[in-house]
């Protein structure tokens, strides 16, 4: 219940990047950009698709024979099926992926990376740290 509890703390890209702060510098602004693109990116798709597929449908309702019918379904279908696709890949990468992300606590300050207190092993030691905690959340350790 406490993941569950965790991932409903940031539901976007901003809330991930108000809270890592100003450490990421730039890629905070690049996942701002590139959410708003995604969601630009829904709406034209959302639109391109519903237009696309009512024009299937109108030719499927005058085609002249059963052929060309089930040729004009399948088509209708795939749209469909398409549309549904892009438009869960956009809402999981904008919604889902920054929730799952926030509550493996990935862009949380780990001890020991920051400049002012860096381990033992210098520069080296913090960069090699980094690698063990992405290979302990990729593998939910």
């Amino acid at each position: 219940m406490n993941f569950l509890n965790s991932m409903l703390a940031v539901s976007s890209w901003q809330g991930v990047v108000d809270k890592a702060g100003t450490e990421f510098g730039w890629v905070g602004d690049l996942l701002t950009i590139l959410s708003t693109v995604l969601w630009v990116l829904l709406a034209i798709v959302g639109a391109a698709g519903g237009i696309y597929a009512i024009y299937v449908g109108i030719k499927m309702a005058r085609a002249d024979s059963a052929e060309a019918r089930d040729e004009n379904k399948k088509r209708l279908i795939n749209i469909i099926v398409s549309i549904v696709v892009v438009v869960v890949l956009i809402l999981f990468f904008n919604t889902f992926l920054p929730m799952i992300l926030d509550a493996f606590h990935v862009f949380e300050k780990q001890p020991g990376t920051s400049s002012e207190d860096p381990p033992e092993g210098g520069s080296q030691g913090a960069s090699i740290q980094t690698i063990i905690n992405t290979a302990k959340t990729f593998l939910h350790m």
